[in-house]
């Protein structure tokens, strides 16, 4: 992006993407509490964070990391769910900058930070934008912790590490290896998809790096390592959980191994070619992208059948890594998973893609003579061009996601004013309209014996909350 054309493609493509993310950042401020946020709030608020972390463990999930962001995010009140999808945004797409960063760094390239945001903008824009539920997975308080920021913090661990020198060492290394640890065990904890994903990835991380060699990798071996050991001990406390004796009673094991591989391998073939059919259009706009800002790059003389086979390696990880995120939901109860769940394996699967277009484009790029590589440039800001005004487009689906979720907001937050007014009025048996506040989630029903009903009451620490029609 030496050019003046190209800086100002690149300047406006990335204002479209930021519109994008802004928009559904503005219709995150909608949310509010729903579902499960009555349950985890109400126990932090009569337990505290140390021990209603032990209460959840043994009676609630065995998600610990998720309850302890709850904790935190119940410091600030109410309202904090409604800044979250906006923060959890920008720590994203900052997060993708970072390990960008770090990746071109290691590829020994020199680019400059307007494509890295570019970059690092789109993966967050075609993630959220073809997200399975986005109600579930960015609006609601519980899915954005459980799903999304896993995504992010994975990111984050990849920037650490992406970012250390190779020959990291001394005390220096046990910083990184501790921090980016600590950092996997909280990610690994946020849910049994967020730990399965994390650990094959970390697996993945250690065949390349055993396949490299070298004597100057040895601090990075340390640091994954350190990463796999966390995400390990996150599985294996989740999995100690006396939480789960309740769970897997209602959703069964499946009976063997041979069993459990059948089902995630089917699944995720189902959820490939599910996700081709389904989203032609922006999959060619993110694969657009992805080659466009590869033409871009300097240009690579590498030989084709390491290009091709390094393309393949990162297409065939990240279905490795989709099928790696599908297989909690297998193993419970056999179970296809739910659209929220579908989040954390439809990250891996559009970054392989992403990287395997962008590695191609590169490669394509180097077998070109010079005259050819200016018009393949001046192909890719047409194709940039495109790609923004798309983005524009595609910006009307969280505006119009704003507008259904700020009517559901304004009864919502109606109906909390009349659950606060009968308490102040002494009512302990609490009575509401029920009316939609929510799609795709339970809410308050008219019996009070109801799961959602009966923590509600106690987040209102009221008796009971019956919702009448």
């Amino acid at each position: 992006m030496k050019s003046v054309s190209g800086r100002i493609v690149a300047v406006l493509v990335l204002l479209a993407l930021l519109s994008g993310l802004g928009a559904t950042a503005y219709a995150g401020t909608f949310s509010r509490y729903w579902a499960d946020d009555y349950c985890y709030a109400a126990v932090v608020q009569r337990d505290d964070l140390i021990r209603g972390v032990q209460y959840w463990y043994q009676n609630g999930g065995n998600r610990f990391a998720a309850f302890l962001a709850v904790g935190l995010s119940e410091f600030f009140g109410q309202k904090a769910v409604s800044v979250l999808p906006a923060l959890l945004l920008a720590g994203w797409v900052w997060a993708a900058y970072y390990a960008l960063k770090g990746a071109v760094r290691l590829a020994g390239w020199r680019v400059s930070r307007l494509w890295l945001w570019t970059a690092a903008a789109g993966w967050v824009f075609v993630a959220v934008y073809t997200s399975p539920d986005r109600l579930q997975t960015l609006y609601w308080r519980m899915g954005l912790l459980h799903y999304s920021l896993p995504l992010v913090l994975l990111l984050l661990q990849a920037g650490i590490l992406l970012n250390a020198p190779a020959g990291l060492s001394g005390g220096r290394l046990v910083l990184v290896t501790v921090a980016n640890g600590l950092l996997a065990l909280f990610s690994a904890g946020l849910s049994e998809t967020a730990a399965a994903l994390q650990t094959t990835l970390y697996l993945l991380a250690a065949g390349w790096l055993l396949l490299r060699g070298g004597s100057e990798k040895r601090g990075w071996s340390v640091a994954l390592i350190g990463g796999l050991g966390a995400s390990l001990l996150a599985m294996l406390i989740m999995a100690l959980s006396p939480a789960n004796a309740w769970r897997q009673a209602l959703l069964p094991p499946p009976p063997t191994l041979t069993v459990l591989v059948q089902f995630v391998l089917r699944y995720t073939l189902d959820f490939v070619l599910d996700t081709l059919r389904t989203l032609p259009l922006p999959l060619a706009v993110w694969l657009g992208l992805c080659a466009a800002l590869s033409w871009l790059l300097p240009a690579d003389r590498q030989n084709q059948p390491q290009a091709v086979f390094t393309a393949g390696l990162l297409l065939a990880a990240g279905l490795l890594a989709t099928a790696a995120a599908i297989a909690p939901s297998a193993y419970a109860g056999l179970q296809y998973p739910a659209g929220r769940a579908l989040m954390t394996a439809r990250f891996p699967l559009l970054s392989g893609l992403g990287l395997a277009a962008a590695v191609s484009g590169i490669w394509l790029k180097g077998r070109l003579s010079s005259a050819a590589q200016r018009w393949l440039s001046v192909s890719a800001l047409i194709i940039l061009l495109l790609v923004g005004a798309y983005v524009l487009r595609a910006t009307q689906l969280p505006l119009s996601e704003a507008q259904v979720l700020a009517v559901k907001a304004a009864r919502w937050d109606a109906r909390q004013a009349e659950i606060f007014s009968q308490r102040a009025a002494g009512f302990q048996i609490i009575r509401v309209r029920e009316v939609d506040v929510v799609s795709t989630l339970e809410d308050l029903t008219p019996q009070p014996e109801h799961w959602v009903n009966g923590c509600a009451a106690d987040y209102y620490q009221v008796e009971q909350i019956l919702a009448e029609r």
